[in-house]
């Protein structure tokens, strides 16, 4: 295992390979971060939680890639929560939000997230490089009892790749913040650049060890921040040829901007816009990230619709 000096000990996407690459992983923890995305929304427990795993979700699939520009999870439902997002930019910047119905969330019975709270739908993987470049999009329906219940579905179905996801989260207690984490270990074909040499025999067996290592992680394990990422991996795998490289810092950064919505406000047609005024005669815009309000009084909008 690759010692690594001055490393994160959370908000970071640890990727390690196992067996001379049969089996590629990553591990991502959420601490401060996880937290400045779900501050200021108020979100009940059941849908922060949703949110947070959404967010450590987001963060081992975008590892997995590489990309320059935006990695994007949405899961898009008809339960009390109608939609959960995060996104990932190539550089580590983490976003997201969940938008839901606050009666239906509290009348929801206790149960699996997918179910009780997303109900029927799709989730689905983006992956934004810009306007020069085709966008790609992954989508699979909204099954099993989790969101790592899905993204298996998917990598089985798409990739043709058989994957394993361990999510787990926790509300603030004892003073501490918002925690998520995810591990994804997926095994790789013979096809794949540098993957090793092996019969179907041993790359399978190699594979039935590397789930049954993880299913033995606990989630108090895997959140509890005093236990560095590297040494999570290192009790996992150790015995299996484990290999670790230089996690990659993540953290809460909101893309909004007064020229972003701008823009967005002038999609709108301008005889529209007295509709939208509120008592005090302004338009007002509010991220759905950050909870930033804009607001647009008349001088500010003849600015906006001015040739």
């Amino acid at each position: 295992m690759v010692p690594v000096v001055n490393a994160p000990v959370n908000d970071l996407i640890l990727p390690f390979q196992l067996s001379g690459g049969a089996v590629r992983g990553r591990l991502v923890r959420l601490g401060p971060a996880v937290d400045a995305v779900l501050a200021g929304h108020d979100y009940p427990d059941s849908v922060g939680k949703l949110l947070a795993e959404t967010l450590a979700m987001a963060g081992v699939l975008a590892g997995s890639l590489k990309y320059d520009g935006v990695f994007t999870l949405q899961a898009q439902g008809n339960g009390p929560v109608a939609l959960v997002m995060a996104d990932v930019t190539s550089s580590g910047e983490i976003r997201g939000y969940a938008r839901y119905d606050a009666d239906k969330v509290a009348a929801a019975p206790a149960g699996d997230a997918v179910p009780t709270l997303l109900g029927t739908g799709y989730l689905a993987f983006t992956v934004d490089q810009g306007p020069k470049t085709e966008r790609y999009q992954g989508i699979v329906e909204l099954t099993g009892a989790s969101l790592a219940d899905c993204a298996k579905e998917y990598f089985a179905q798409s990739e043709q790749l058989d994957t394993e996801v361990v999510l787990a989260s926790q509300p603030p207690m004892d003073g501490a913040g918002w925690k998520a984490a995810a591990v994804m270990i997926q095994r790789m074909p013979g096809s794949q650049p540098g993957a090793p040499i092996l019969t179907a025999d041993d790359s399978l067996e190699h594979w039935r060890t590397a789930t049954i290592l993880l299913g033995s992680l606990t989630h108090a394990e895997l959140l509890d921040y005093a236990l560095p990422a590297e040494s999570i991996a290192y009790r996992l795998f150790h015995g299996e040829g484990l290999q670790a490289w230089e996690p990659k810092a993540l953290g809460f950064k909101c893309r909004c901007s007064l020229p972003k919505i701008t823009s967005a406000l002038q999609g709108i047609p301008r005889h529209e816009i007295a509709s939208l005024k509120d008592e005090r005669g302004e338009v007002t815009i509010t991220c759905e990230f950050c909870r930033t309000v804009y607001a647009f009084d008349d001088e500010a909008l003849e600015r906006v619709y001015a040739p």
